[in-house]
């Protein structure tokens, strides 16, 4: 004996009004409509502790519970303190940044003005400057090619050497004959 509920279970799943209406269960712009729930939720439920612990097995839990405590204690003051080593790390590096672009700073400004100070002295000393004061402040003329000398450096060395053996002579002339007189009057 066939019922036709029983088909209809195996062909909704081609079936056109059950297309249209899961496409206007997932797609549709209006609200979803609820479906009935397979499962009901599952209600909490209260029980009281039947079994009683001893003094020993409280005061281990107790330990054990502290001992937690100071781990997650510890944990949280070494990650503060890893923190503010960061945060300090940071601070430093940002002052000595700081610290560096003002030495850069104050090097750039010490080179532009030496470069300011190196171009006016050279202004100041360019040859038409130097031949301008010794014409007119010190009364100086220009070289003329006849006041030129050439000379002969191993010459004049050895003339040098002549006048230098001529005196030390001469000196040792005069140290000998202060020498006998001083051993005359003695």
């Amino acid at each position: 004996m066939t019922n036709t509920n029983d088909f209809r279970r195996y062909s909704y799943q081609s079936d056109t009004a059950y297309l249209i209406d899961s496409f206007d269960f997932s797609r549709g712009s209006q609200a979803p409509k609820l479906r009935p729930q397979d499962k009901p939720a599952e209600k909490l439920k209260v029980r009281e502790n039947q079994q009683l612990k001893s003094r020993s097995e409280l005061k281990r839990e107790q330990k054990n519970a502290f001992a937690k405590a100071v781990r997650i204690a510890a944990v949280a003051v070494i990650s503060l303190v890893m923190i503010a080593l960061v945060l300090h790390s940071m601070a430093l590096k940002n002052e000595l940044t700081r610290e560096i672009t003002a030495k850069q700073t104050s090097i750039a400004n010490a080179e532009s003005e030496y470069i300011s100070l190196q171009s006016e002295l050279n202004s100041l000393v360019s040859m038409s400057m130097i031949d301008k004061y010794a014409v007119e402040e010190l009364g100086m003329t220009k070289m003329r090619s006849n006041q030129i000398q050439y000379m002969n450096v191993d010459a004049y060395k050895t003339a040098r050497q002549k006048a230098a053996e001529k005196k030390k002579a001469a000196a040792e002339k005069k140290a000998q004959q202060q020498a006998t007189k001083t051993k005359g009057h003695n």
